[in-house]
């Protein structure tokens, strides 16, 4: 080091403080070139850890860790954690050739609709590694030409050079990304928005393939930033001010910090708020920057030997002053350090330097100070002391640059590294499928799109069981017909057995999309419809079809039947056409009158009503066809017995339900086994499926279609608010992939869900579940709010989300929806602003079972009886615009056609022909003037009463803040 350098430290002021801002020679996918050096940069997947155990978390820091000291040793690292926004465009591209019918592209625009009416947060950790330094020598400009003006170099980076470097980015590739931060090269597009955002915080659209060099680098870093003492003002291309910025330094951390806790100090970035003139809490959107070092054995040693050194003379030196007393820090310094060096010896302790630096932005000056005063505030509850790094501004900012190096090195800590990696700067929130639709958003600290597609199954080669859970009203059925509509567009057949009488919405908003659907009634027209004679293959049959049969039997003569009816299904399996009414006629012809009293009972039964469906004579009708569309199937009159009364307490009526619902069940699942079928894509919806678990025979046949299903190429949907009956079931807890787990009460319930869900049954992970479905406010219900284990394991909270009002009020599942009050005229808007998930509960739900409740929401798409063969046509429902339904088409016998409603009156607009513009990504950044508010009542955030297609607001007509 120089005299000149050395000076310049003693006074604070080093010889990186006068260094020029980097000049920009080249930028490629996952590789930075300046003048003076050369970087490689990286992208961080998120790590789903919000809902970890400690167990685990501890584990993955371990990991983290143990790669940090082998792959990033002594290299010169640059952290950067910053936001970006989930735009509508980019979801539609995401999802381009998934939807085949219907007016699948309006679907697609309703939903991209939404997201971009949300605005929500991206958070993206980027990892910059120097690779090596360059001569300036070799790219020396002439001081004041037109290049150097503008920050660029005219030089080109040479092809053998080229070739090195990226060579070397893709060793460091194949290391990071086998860790576990799963990284991945960083494309050329992100590398130049992460520059470009510092220097214009505007939109800046950067080139999307190939090197970057020449005028592409120049219009990237052609910004004016001027520092002031506390902060920096930003001007855009007008000489307007852009935004204010302040860089913070975390100048002081406790001794110690505990994980989880108040040490995940990076990973609390997104629960930082503040408070608005209104006194509601607001986010606050903070980026962080930091430079870092881990140091290996070698450089740690020599660190802690110079530091003990340090404290050694200043130790001697105070002991020859007249009070000859040495300072207590210095004792204990010299302590520490010894402790230290023994450390690294012998359990291979490894050491990190690093500079932290956080960065808040705001549109006004008043609101910069409001964020910052917010920024420390949250950290000095945890310990940590933030500060604004005065008349350091410039130099903090170019820090954070990409490209750029360290220029303020006495604002840094020398810590251990489960320190510095116990910051969590990877961890948050990361659930669902890779591709696929999008079903709501995460409400963990990295908010997110969350994907879900339930026919995905069997194309990867996985179980096919989806599996909703949690009390009445709370959104689960909601979400399992989402989850059928994006299926439905993607060309599966959805047949939907709807028990409740209360999701014809789903049919409406099908045929409001141009997806070929119907409202099935299966009444004593379809007799033996439900037959599972004639449903299941001969082996299942002759197991099945006895044990139906068993259950329309009153209890005192089921003992002395088994024999009889077992014997009599042999029989009738023989014949040319078997059917459960053979085997019943058989019984009604037997010598001994026991059997005889068996099959006249039976017979009873099945001669009047739904029993018909089960076991009467054969009709030969057909109500489902297997063409691509969602088809729901209700049974008017269907009485089902309370989850918690016992089989031997049913009334006739009520084993008569049952055994149809089973025989329902077998007949769906047989035709997805279809040989000609096989190769279509199927989801079968089956809401309140804990009125099935409670029967033996039923719970062993759910057992049955749940492990078939990935052979036959056929998804299981399945809705229920019992969970420790679905325990019970080790075959189906096999085969369930995806769970969405709502709030229950009751400690078995809940201790049942938990271990679904693969969570300890301790009271932190009860309390999530019991108030999962309470808003913050404590006193109102947060629908749709649930928690998800996706096919992968992954644990984590997440809010379904209906993308568009007019969706959410044909979904609506209660009592007082339209479906029930305008049979005729399904797709008309409520006369009351519901909440868009509100489901009945279980006393209202029984009273819809009924007959007359059922036929009144299934008139207005109601498909007649076709014969089994041929197949039938499908009424195919052709809209010119998917918000309001023209007359649908069909060539079935007399279908029910509904008559087009009036306009919305609710204040919808009319249907518009012009161009839907989405921004691309990046193009802005996120604004401190907005907001992501995923904690505020869903119904009234996101429509409010008075202006139901209006953006969200805060609730005071002021803008809002994002986080």
């Amino acid at each position: 080091m120089k005299i000149a350098d050395k000076l310049l430290n003693l006074v604070g002021v080093g010889r990186e403080r006068g260094l020029p801002p980097p000049r920009l020679v080249a930028i490629a996918d996952g590789l930075l070139v300046t003048e003076r050096s050369a970087e490689a940069w990286f992208l961080i997947s998120v790590a789903n850890t919000d809902l970890a155990t400690e167990g685990e978390q501890d584990a993955a820091l371990d990991a983290a860790v143990s790669a940090a000291a082998t792959i990033l040793g002594d290299r010169l690292s640059h952290l950067k954690v910053v936001w970006g926004r989930s735009t509508g465009q980019d979801y539609i591209d995401s999802i381009a050739g998934h939807y085949r019918i219907g007016d699948h592209e309006g679907w697609a625009q309703t939903r991209a609709d939404r997201i971009d009416e949300m605005r929500m947060p991206e958070r993206y950790v980027a990892l910059g590694v120097h690779l090596s330094d360059r001569d300036p020598r070799a790219t020396a400009q002439v001081r004041g030409s037109i290049s150097d003006a503008l920050g660029t170099t005219s030089w080109r980076v040479s092809a053998r050079e080229l070739a090195h470097l990226d060579e070397r980015v893709h060793k460091l590739a194949r290391q990071l990304g086998s860790t576990v931060w799963r990284a991945h090269t960083a494309p050329a597009e992100v590398i130049s928005w992460l520059i470009s955002r510092e220097m214009h915080r505007g939109a800046v659209a950067a080139p999307r393939r190939g090197l970057i060099t020449g005028a592409s680098l120049a219009r990237l870093t052609a910004g004016r930033v001027v520092p002031y003492t506390d902060h920096l003002r930003i001007y855009d291309t007008r000489g307007q001010i852009a935004a204010y910025t302040s860089v913070l330094a975390m100048t002081d951390f406790p001794e110690e910090l505990e994980t989880p806790g108040a040490g995940e100090w990076l990973r609390t970035l997104s629960e930082i708020k503040a408070i608005d003139d209104d006194g509601d809490e607001i986010d606050v959107t903070v980026e962080a920057s930091v430079r870092f070092r881990v140091l290996t054995k070698k450089t740690a040693r020599h660190l802690v030997d110079e530091t003990r050194k340090s404290a050694k003379e200043q130790r001697r030196s105070a002991a020859k002053g007249t009070a000859e007393e040495t300072a207590d820090e210095i004792v204990e310094t010299e302590r520490i350090m010894r402790e230290v060096k023994r450390d690294i010896n012998r359990s291979g302790l490894t050491l990190v330097e690093d500079h932290p630096r956080l960065l808040v932005s705001a549109d006004t000056r008043e609101d910069l100070d409001a964020y910052v005063d917010a920024v420390i505030a949250h950290y000095a509850d945890r310990g940590i002391t933030v500060a604004a790094g005065a008349d350091e501004q410039r130099d903090l900012w170019l820090e954070s640059l990409p490209g750029d190096q360290l220029r303020v090195p006495d604002l840094g800590h020398v810590r251990e590294s489960t320190a510095f990696f116990g910051s969590w700067f990877w961890g948050g929130a990361s659930i669902g499928d890779a591709t696929g639709p999008s079903i709501g958003y995460l409400t963990g600290s990295t908010p997110g799109l969350v994907r879900f597609d339930a026919a995905a199954g069997s194309a990867l080669g996985d179980a096919t069981t989806t599996l909703f859970l949690g009390r009445s009203g709370r959104g689960k059925t909601t979400a399992a017909m989402l989850g059928g509509l994006d299926s439905a567009f993607a060309g599966a057949w959805v047949p939907l057995l709807d028990l409740k009488g209360d999701a014809a919405g789903v049919s409406a908003v099908a045929a409001e999309y141009g997806v070929p659907t119907a409202v099935i009634e299966i009444t004593a027209q379809f007799s033996g419809a439900a037959d599972l004679l004639r449903v299941l293959p001969v082996d299942d049959a002759l197991l099945q079809a006895p044990s139906q049969l068993m259950l329309l039997l009153p209890p005192h003569l089921r003992g002395a039947a088994e024999a009889p009816v077992m014997a009599a299904t042999r029989a009738e399996i023989q014949s040319p056409d078997p059917s459960s009414w053979g085997v019943i006629q058989r019984l009604c012809a037997a010598e001994s009158e026991t059997t005889r009293t068996v099959g006249f009972a039976l017979r009873d039964l099945v001669e009047t009503g739904l029993g018909s469906v089960v076991a009467g004579p054969p009709s030969g009708l057909s109500s489902l066809t297997t063409n691509p569309g969602l088809w729901v199937v209700q049974m008017p009159g269907l009485t089902l017995p309370s989850p918690e009364s016992a089989p031997e307490s049913w009334s006739p009526i009520e084993r008569v339900g049952m055994a149809c619902l089973r025989g329902c069940l077998a007949w769906m699942v047989r035709t997805t086994g279809r040989r000609e079928f096989r190769g279509r894509s199927k989801v079968v919806i089956v809401p309140e499926v804990h009125l099935l678990t409670k029967t033996p025979d039923g719970a062993s046949f759910l057992d049955y279609i749940a492990r078939v299903g990935r052979a036959l190429g056929a998804s299981l949907v399945l809705d229920t608010q019992d969970p420790a009956s679905i325990l019970k079931l080790p075959g189906l807890v096999e085969q369930i992939t995806t769970l969405f787990a709502f709030s229950l009460r009751s400690r078995e319930q809940v201790d049942s869900l938990l271990e679904l869900l693969g969570r300890p049954q301790t009271a932190p992970y009860q309390t999530l579940v019991r108030g999962i479905n309470t808003a913050a406010n404590g006193k109102s219900i947060r629908h749709g709010h649930c928690i998800m284990r996706d096919r992968w394991d992954e644990v984590a909270t997440v809010q379904i989300d209906i993308p568009s009002q007019r969706v959410a009020e044909l979904l609506r599942t209660t009592p007082e929806s339209e479906h029930d009050l305008e049979p005729t005229q399904p797709i008309l808007t409520p006369q009351e602003d519901l909440d868009p998930f509100a489901e009945d509960d279980e006393d209202r739900a029984n009273a819809l079972l009924p007959a007359a409740a059922a036929v009144a929401q299934a008139e207005a798409h109601t498909q007649e009886p076709v014969p089994n063969e041929p197949l039938p046509s499908v009424p195919v429902v052709e809209t010119s615009s998917h918000h309001i339904p023209s007359a649908p088409v069909a060539s079935t016998p007399a279908p029910v056609v509904p008559t087009p409603p009036p306009a919305p009156t609710n204040g919808a607009l009319p249907p518009s022909s012009e161009d839907h513009h989405h921004p691309p990504r990046y193009e802005e950044p996120i604004g401190p003037n907005e907001v992501y508010d995923q904690e505020a009542d869903y119904n009234e955030a996101m429509y409010p009463a008075d202006a139901p297609n209006a953006p969200r607001t805060n609730g005071s007509g002021k803008k809002e803040h994002v986080g």
